[in-house]
């Protein structure tokens, strides 16, 4: 679960780590992402005087359950990566965020979730989707190889 895809911790100039949330952890997320959404749904088409019946909310159901197990069964959207000269993030497209940019890094807990925000030189709080706590208790161990890689590197790649 969120496991980085190369060695941990890499040396200089080696494999890097990569962080991507595992199947159980992404499914888990859809599921309950569609499981309350169904259930907001449900709730407003009662609120409004209409009604679903049981066939329409089976329906809903049906279909959250198939989603949360094909779309984490598809290749992996979002990853982040350390490399000696920046923070790369993937996931519909590729950001590069040099190392000497970022003049934060902070674990925020969100509904019970701790995740990984960079403070980017501009001020700007950027989230990473991974690592999160959510179903993986390396995620302190994780966060700290990302800190340990960010104070290494912020003066720029030189100083590695």
């Amino acid at each position: 679960m969120n496991a980085p895809a190369g060695p941990f911790p890499p040396g200089p100039h080696g494999l890097v780590p990569t962080f991507k949330l595992g199947m159980v952890q992404a499914t888990a997320l859809l599921l309950g992402g569609f499981l309350c959404g169904t259930a907001l749904a449900y709730l407003l088409v009662e609120v409004t005087g209409g009604h679903m019946t049981a066939a329409e909310l089976w329906s809903c159901l049906s279909a959250a359950v198939v989603a949360s197990v094909v779309v984490p069964a598809l290749p992996p959207h979002y990853r982040v990566e350390l490399n000696d000269n920046c923070l790369v993030l993937r996931g519909g497209g590729r950001r590069e965020i040099p190392w000497r940019d970022i003049i934060g890094l902070e674990i925020r807990k969100t509904v019970g979730i701790r995740t990984v925000f960079v403070q980017v030189s501009g001020g700007r709080w950027i989230p990473l989707r991974a690592p999160m706590s959510f179903l993986d208790r390396g995620f302190d161990n994780k966060a700290k190889v990302l800190t340990d890689w960010w104070g290494v590197r912020r003066g720029g790649p030189e100083d590695v």
